[in-house]
């Protein structure tokens, strides 16, 4: 282990995340001179000083080897995630918005992991820069802050793909161009300007139809829906603005941060073969087109009308495939039919290189895709088959990676579960809440529906769900090796 190489690095996230705590800052002093009841400057003055402070100590002596390999990049994800959710909650503290620093811890890992549990009861009452935090930590957290580290600030030595591999949500870690800081600054470039194309068409398109979605409210709901988050400003959710024109909007975006990223690269490029002949691509498609269908025949009784009845499975089902956990009804009233394939499809997610969480459709398809081998080479014993992936033999060590991510999600799921239950909810609460936190979905069952919350779960289970949504977002193995004891074996 590169001890000095990991405290540097760390060092810098803390950094980057000191400046990004400038702009609710601003938003803060904004409202303020513009007359509205603020958070005092000190919730973000205080945590800007002291993540600029550890920052600059852990950066004071640049070490002579910056390498860093697989157990380094693990290490400095798994640290870094969870370092900047315990200090990324002081403002909430500090403001007295959440004074219970478990809770705080609660919120802003869900904010950073793009979750969207909360243990809120009363969102609209709070400052608008605490509002505006609790959104835009979902916009830094979908892209991953070490990815925007290593945009900003690429550097001459060490190998970056360790980092995007450990942070990066998907089996596999693909490069748009040759060089990882390139990569990581054109994928940026793709999330900023959807963001910023999402932000105008809300606001244009409200001004015109005449609904109530503010500029602020355009902008930290196009945050959260980029980062396939789910804060909203409002305690109804998206549902809570009444226009079928906002939900519609939304309903284009969630699908589109649920596509690999590498994909509009490749459109912008002109490579639309390798776009649309994607598997992954048109599995998402696919099984989302499928639960909208089964969905909507399942709800029209009680709506009465085809189009309502398709806005909302069509709403539902991007929310919950793309894990981004707005609500424009509350699903918990739908029939079992509607409510089980929503949970499958919690388990599913959306597509590896997107902001989404969930297994991912990719290796769902792999893990098929075994078993019909494995089937096949039951009955033809001596025959040697592959598994194939958009027209390649997928490698072994893949395989073999996908297996381990399955094995280690079910028992860690399992150990999850059986804590959770000491605070003896139902199952139905029990289950579906390590599913939507694991998941990264937001809005779970019974309890923790859409008109729920997490306020009334225990410490210890909030703890729980604190570390599901980290290893769920972070792809489990960043969270799991900080426990094994070779991580920290110092190198020879």
């Amino acid at each position: 282990m590169n001890y000095k190489a990991v405290i540097y690095l760390l060092g810098r996230i803390f950094s980057i995340l000191a400046a990004l705590m400038l702009l609710p800052l601003s938003v803060s002093i904004y409202y303020t001179l513009n007359g509205f009841e603020e958070a005092s400057y000190a919730s973000f003055l205080i945590p800007i000083a002291i993540l600029a402070f550890i920052g600059f100590l852990m950066q004071m002596k640049r070490p002579e080897n910056l390498n860093i390999y697989a157990k380094e990049g693990f290490a400095i994800c798994g640290l870094a995630w969870i370092i900047i959710s315990a200090l990324g909650a002081l403002p909430f503290v500090i403001s007295g918005c959440i004074p219970n620093y478990i809770d705080a811890f609660f919120e802003t890992a869900s904010g950073f992991t793009t979750t969207g549990s909360t243990i809120l009861t009363q969102i609209e009452t709070l400052p608008k820069s605490i509002l505006f935090w609790r959104s835009f930590t979902h916009w830094i957290g979908g892209m991953g802050i070490l990815s925007f580290m290593i945009a900003i600030i690429p550097r001459a030595k060490g190998n970056t793909m360790f980092i995007m591999r450990a942070e990066v949500p998907g089996p596999t870690t693909g490069k748009v161009v040759s060089k990882i800081a390139s990569s990581a600054r054109i994928l940026y470039a793709i999330y900023f300007a959807m963001t910023l194309l999402e932000i105008a068409v809300l606001f244009i398109g409200n001004r015109i139809t005449g609904d109530d979605m503010r500029f602020f409210d355009c902008v930290v709901n196009s945050f959260a829906t980029a980062g396939t988050g789910g804060f909203t400003v409002l305690n109804d959710s998206i549902g809570g603005y009444g226009s079928s024109f906002s939900e519609w909007v939304i309903i284009v975006f969630m699908f589109m941060f649920g596509i690999n990223f590498n994909l509009y690269y490749f459109l912008l490029t002109r490579k639309f073969s390798a776009a649309f002949k994607d598997e992954e691509l048109r599995g998402y498609i696919f099984i989302n087109l499928t639960a909208v269908v089964l969905i909507t025949l399942n709800i029209y009784n009680m709506y009465g009308n085809l189009s309502t009845s398709i806005r909302y499975a069509m709403f539902n089902v991007n929310a919950v495939m793309s894990t981004t956990g707005f609500c424009n009804v509350d699903f918990n009233q739908w029939p079992t039919f509607s409510k089980t394939i929503l949970v499958i499809l919690m388990f599913i997610g959306c597509c590896a290189g997107s902001t989404g969480g969930g297994i991912k459709v990719v290796r769902t398809q792999l893990f098929a895709k075994l078993m019909r081998r494995d089937l096949r080479q039951t009955l033809r014993p001596n025959s040697v088959l592959s598994v194939r992936m958009n027209g390649k033999t997928v490698d072994s060590h893949l395989l073999k990676g996908v297996m381990s991510y399955l094995n280690a999600y079910v028992v860690t799921l399992i150990i999850s579960i059986i804590i959770v239950s000491i605070d003896n909810f139902d199952t139905t609460t029990t289950v579906s809440s390590v599913i939507t936190c694991f998941n990264n979905i937001g809005p779970g069952l019974n309890m923790v529906g859409p008109d729920g919350n997490f306020s009334q779960f225990s410490v210890l289970s909030k703890l729980v769900l604190i570390f599901d949504m980290l290893a769920g977002r972070l792809e489990l193995f960043p969270m799991l090796l900080l426990f094994s004891p070779h991580t920290w074996h110092k190198a020879k």
